[in-house]
């Protein structure tokens, strides 16, 4: 990728800001950190389940003289506010990273992680050296320590804050439905962050997503998920040969094969700026191992395709039900039906706000070369929220460490303590650029932003 050019004159910092971010970065405590991220690993907080995590984070701020107060969203549900600084004419910047892992311990999840989960999907975590190892190390347990750790540091240091920093810590930001542990079935899907926004709790100028990928994101995709059934007869394989056979768990495998192929021109026709948008067959269910002997009239799956803040919900539920026809016109002996089941539209925050260019200076300064921009992503977070809201937001998230992990692929369970440092290093930067000034300095027009027409 070309880097980014460098505007000398961008957010230059003050000499009394350039002595404060350095005050402040000297009073970050390494191991603090990492014992931070390993306390917060071993509590699980599953979507819908994020309450006893975010009480134990008040109580490590409040230990520490810092206003930080939960705020439930239900019995088990809640969000964690942290406010450093009193300022009222200077610019409040939010932290935002999530509470909740995707997956919970034990055999709830085994579907996903398998009967014998690798050290990366489970509990207790594990400290290897510069490492800690466990379910949701990195994601969102190590961005939830980094953000709590420059709130830390600022208020250490005594920083004359002009404005206002907030680290909001939210649960029901992963892409879940509903988690078994929930008395509800919204409890993920933004839920949390929406929450705060709904009651008052933040109002920021700008605003700082944490979540994976080095690079200063501002444009980022929705969502669109569909369940889709296929409708066949029921079969006994003794009497298979003897009439018609009429299988929907093998009309259904056809379809996700084509699918498959069809996800790569899905990406190639949606692709542009910082989103590659990419599809995927997530859950396939059909029939009962109870009754091994016979197949069911019907088999389910489900299909998760990203939106590009370019287009629509509705625009990209019209692509999946093209390909559908197809599959429709291959498959006479089936029926098909189709449900939108989940969908966002996708956000985007003009590349030159303040809020982008000041994380992008912040970035260069910690990393003593040009931004560049990473590769066009297909992940999701809360800035949506956020954007829909009118607050101007950007994303970051850790480093590659120096020193790979031990696990190959996807994984959100290794959090690297050098990368961690790097990162805390690069919020404090930008969290004195922004709320050690007046907020007439950071006036710019409302975020834009696409919603479903």
């Amino acid at each position: 990728m070309t880097p980014d050019p460098i505007d000398p004159d961008i957010t230059q910092l003050s000499g009394w800001q350039r002595e404060w971010v350095k005050a402040a970065r000297a009073s970050v405590d390494e191991e603090e950190l990492a014992l931070l991220c390993q306390a917060a690993t071993d509590i699980p907080s599953p979507t819908g389940c994020e309450r006893e995590l975010a009480e134990y984070f008040r109580d490590v701020m409040t230990s520490s003289g810092i206003d930080s107060r939960v705020q439930a969203i239900d019995e088990r549900q809640a969000n964690l506010v942290t406010r450093v600084g009193t300022g009222r004419t200077g610019a409040q910047l939010l932290l935002l990273a999530p509470l909740d892992t995707a997956f919970a311990p034990g055999r709830e999840d085994a579907p996903w992680l398998g009967e014998r989960p690798r050290d990366d999907f489970t509990l207790p975590a594990q400290r290897y050296g510069d490492k800690v190892v466990g379910l949701g190390a990195e994601n969102p347990k190590a961005f939830a320590s980094c953000a709590l750790a420059a709130a830390l540091a600022v208020h250490r240091s005594g920083v004359p804050l002009d404005g206002q920093l907030v680290v909001a810590l939210v649960g029901g930001s992963m892409p879940v439905l509903a988690g078994e542990q929930s008395s509800r079935r919204n409890s993920g899907m933004g839920v949390g962050t929406q929450f705060l926004m709904d009651h008052g709790q933040c109002s920021s100028d700008l605003a700082i997503v944490l979540k994976p990928g080095y690079s200063v994101v501002h444009e980022e995709v929705g969502f669109a998920i569909f369940r889709v059934v296929v409708r066949g007869s029921v079969g006994y394989t003794g009497s298979r040969h003897k009439g018609s056979y009429n299988n929907a768990i093998v009309a259904a495998a056809r379809m996700v094969g084509r699918l498959e192929g069809w996800f790569a021109e899905y990406t190639a026709r949606n692709s542009s700026g910082q989103v590659a948008p990419q599809g995927a067959v997530t859950a396939i269910r059909a029939g009962d191992g109870t009754k091994p002997a016979f197949n069911p009239a019907t088999c389910e799956f489900w299909v998760d395709l990203r939106v590009n803040p370019r287009t629509t919900v509705n625009a990209v539920a019209g692509q999946f039900e093209a390909i559908v026809a197809e599959l429709r016109a291959s498959e006479p002996a089936v029926g098909i039906e189709v449900e939108l089941v989940a969908g966002q539209a996708g956000s985007a925050t003009p590349a030159d706000s303040p809020v982008v260019t000041r994380l992008v200076r912040a970035w260069e300064e910690v990393e003593g070369r040009p931004h560049v921009p990473g590769k066009p992503g297909s992940g999701l977070s809360d800035g949506g929220v956020l954007r829909r809201h009118g607050i101007p937001t950007a994303r970051i998230g850790l480093p590659m460490p120096t020193e790979p992990g031990p696990f190959e692929g996807f994984s959100m369970g290794v959090a690297d303590l050098p990368a961690m440092r790097r990162l805390v290093d690069l919020l404090v930067g930008v969290v004195v650029d922004v709320t050690t000034r007046q907020r007439a300095e950071l006036c710019e027009p409302p975020a834009s932003s696409r919603g479903d027409n």
